[in-house]
Order: structure tokens, then C-alpha cells, then sequence
């Protein structure tokens, strides 16, 4: 029983461990597709589309940007912005923009995937570009996005995201580390497999390889795995690089990994059927950098608790239990000294918590949320 404790505790701590470690090792054993040179000079009708809700204190600055993108790109890129019944100053704020933004105000709210798909059904520009009103992005960003789309291959891409207050929290820098690995994976995944889902901070995709989330799933990683599932590739650019803020408190951190958490596994229930087609590498790539990724907190609450039963099992009672208390002594005392070490594996451990409970949501309650408040700690001045 010992054996086949210690056996099952190891096996399900590795599978725990494999999207982290193991599956970007294995990537790295796989053969580059080439890339074809980028044409920047390549410049289709674009629209530029964002769904806001609250975001009266970024969005002048934000469109700002937006038409300085526009001008750099070609007088054939267009603006497109829909409301989704913000209760700030946000309508107002954009009403001063007139005719230089096609502007949707919803006295609703309807979510952010409803209010993209009725954007995209107000233009018919060959490439569509999402971006967040949160999110900073370089001038010459449409143009060095849309470079890519030279190759008829390429579907979608997606430029890289960096924190930018890494250093506020131990929260903030428990995310940015997190989300560090994420680009770097995707860099690996974008000249192999594809890149496995993109985030929606800003991203191009060619209309041909769009596919209309349904309103109540997420719309970034439900067409960009779309387009995998449609033969496209999906690739990064890391050389268009964009900023926007990380969460700095836990408690926030914990709300946005379960809503993510969520949102990301309805869209695995919803494409299942045309995942699990993919090709045999691309499907390797899906299961282990999302679904298993999805799982990893339950595989290693199994590690831990069988690993756990081992011990006792192997030890007496009494050992067992001092062992325990003495563990958590030590983390106590870590904790209330601040160690900032263990506060940003703590704050990594609340992400994994609110992933499990994101996954649950999903699958018991068959929750949504299509239409949540953003952490307000990732906006400027909160």
C-alpha cells in the first residue's frame, strides 16, 4: 500500500508539474516551422476593435493612441468601440472623438464577446485587431502585426504582453513572473505547434480565420483556438510589445484566475469536439499547455494528500502530527515576517486556488461570467 501510495503521489505530481516543466522541455525537441519574412509594407483594410466598460480614466489617452496607430498604419484602418453600459464617464469621454471612432453605447450590460461580435458585424475590413482599454501599445503596432499576414498560412497573432509594476506586490510579481513563462512558451509554441490560445491585450486575426465567439465564452481564446481548429496558424510577435498594469492584491488575483479560470474551460467544453481533431503535435501542445494547465491544481492536491498518507503511514502518529506542526510553524513565521520569497509563492498558490475553483465553476454550476467588473488595482492611480 506504501508503494502504491508513493507511486501515485509522484505520477500525479508530475502531471501537476508538466505544463510548467516538462511540456516546454519536450517543445524544444520539436522541429521549427520556417517563417516566411515579414512585409511591412503590407497593409489591407484593418478595423480596430475594443468592448470597454468603466475605463473613464484611461480611455481619452487610450483612443488617442488608438488614432496615432491608425495614422501610422493607412488611412484604410478604422476605429470601432462599443460601451458596455459603463455607469463612469467613458460614453462621454469618447462622444468628443465624433466621427474619428465608430462609437456603440450600450445602456446595458451585455458583456465583452456580444459587444466585439456586433462591432465586427459594422465593418468588413480584411484583418480585425483586438485590443484593451487598459493596455498600452506602440504606434507602429497594427503595422507590425499585420507584416505577418503576408503569408496566407498565418491566421492570427498576437503581440507580447509585459506587467508593468512587477515590483508593487509580491502579488504583482507573482504575476509577472507567471506571466513571463506564458510569453516565453508562446514564442516556442509560435514556430511549432502554433501558440495555443492568445490573450486579448492585442491581437490581429485574418477575417477569413475569424469565428464569432458565442456571447457567453471568452472571445480571445475561443478564436484564436478557432483558427487552430480551421487549419490557420497562429503565431507571436514578440516584437510588438505591449503594457498594461497586473493585479496587486490577492484577493483580486484570486476573483480574476477563477473567472479566467472559468471562462477559459467553457471554451475547452464548447471546441472539445474540434480540439481533440487536431493534429497529433497541436493537440499534444493543447492538452498540456491548457488542459492539463486547467487540472494542475487538483493533480497536485492528489500528489500532496497521497504523498501525505505515505508519510503516516510510514512514521507514527505522533511524528506525523509534530512534523505538520512544525511545518506550518515555519510558514506561519514566514508569513508574518513577510518574507517576500514565500509571499510570492503564496500569491502563486491563491492563482492555482482560484484556477480550481474557475474549473468547478464550469463544470457544477455552469457559470459565465459574461459580464464581470475588472480588478480595479490594474487601472492607473487605484
Amino acid at each position: 500500500m506504501l508503494l502504491i501510495l508513493l507511486a501515485i503521489s509522484i505520477a500525479t505530481l508530475l502531471i501537476s508539474i508538466h505544463p510548467f516543466i516538462t511540456y516546454p522541455v519536450t517543445m524544444l525537441l520539436l522541429p521549427r516551422k520556417e517563417t516566411k519574412p515579414q512585409n511591412r509594407e503590407f497593409r489591407p483594410s484593418l478595423a480596430l476593435c475594443m468592448s470597454v466598460f468603466n475605463e473613464g480614466k484611461v480611455i481619452t489617452a487610450k483612443v488617442r493612441n488608438l488614432l496615432e496607430m491608425k495614422a501610422a498604419y493607412s488611412p484604410a484602418a478604422s476605429i470601432h468601440i462599443y460601451v458596455d453600459g459603463a455607469d463612469d464617464d467613458t460614453a462621454s469621454q469618447l462622444r468628443q472623438f465624433g466621427e474619428a471612432i465608430d462609437l456603440v453605447v450600450s445602456t446595458d450590460r451585455n458583456g465583452k464577446t456580444y459587444g466585439l461580435n456586433l462591432l465586427m458585424q459594422r465593418c468588413e475590413s480584411e484583418l480585425m485587431c483586438f485590443t484593451d482599454g487598459n493596455v498600452v501599445t506602440p504606434v507602429d503596432g497594427l503595422i507590425e502585426l499585420a507584416s505577418h499576414f503576408a503569408d496566407p498560412q498565418i491566421g492570427c497573432v498576437s503581440g507580447r504582453l509585459d506587467y508593468s509594476n512587477a515590483g508593487e506586490t509580491s502579488t504583482s510579481a507573482a504575476g509577472t513572473l507567471y506571466w513571463r513563462f506564458e510569453e516565453a512558451l508562446k514564442a516556442i509554441e509560435s514556430t511549432t505547434t502554433g501558440v495555443i490560445g492568445v490573450d486579448g491585450a492585442f491581437f490581429m486575426i485574418r477575417r477569413a480565420a475569424y469565428e464569432p465567439a458565442p456571447p457567453h465564452l471568452i472571445d480571445d481564446l475561443y478564436v484564436s483556438l478557432a483558427a487552430l481548429t480551421r487549419g490557420y496558424r497562429v503565431i507571436s510577435a514578440p516584437e510588438v510589445v505591449v503594457y498594461e498594469r497586473s493585479a496587486v492584491r490577492w484577493e483580486e488575483e484570486f476573483r480574476r484566475k477563477r473567472r479566467i479560470a472559468c471562462q477559459a474551460f467553457n471554451v475547452h467544453r464548447a471546441l472539445w469536439p474540434r480540439l481533440r481533431k487536431l493534429p497529433a503535435v497541436t493537440f499534444y501542445g493543447y492538452v498540456s499547455h491548457r488542459l492539463l494547465k486547467w487540472l494542475s491544481p487538483f493533480f497536485a492536491l492528489a500528489g500532496i494528500l497521497t504523498g501525505a498518507l505515505a508519510v503516516y503511514l510510514a512514521i507514527s502518529t505522533t511524528k506525523f502530527v509534530l512534523l505538520c506542526s512544525a511545518a506550518i510553524a515555519i510558514l506561519a513565521f514566514c508569513l508574518l515576517i513577510r518574507a517576500r520569497p514565500l509571499l510570492i509563492v503564496f500569491s502563486g498558490l491563491t492563482s492555482l486556488a482560484g484556477v480550481a475553483m474557475g474549473v468547478l465553476d464550469s463544470i457544477f454550476s455552469n457559470r459565465t461570467y459574461t459580464v464581470w467588473t475588472p480588478a480595479m488595482s490594474v487601472r492607473p492611480g487605484d
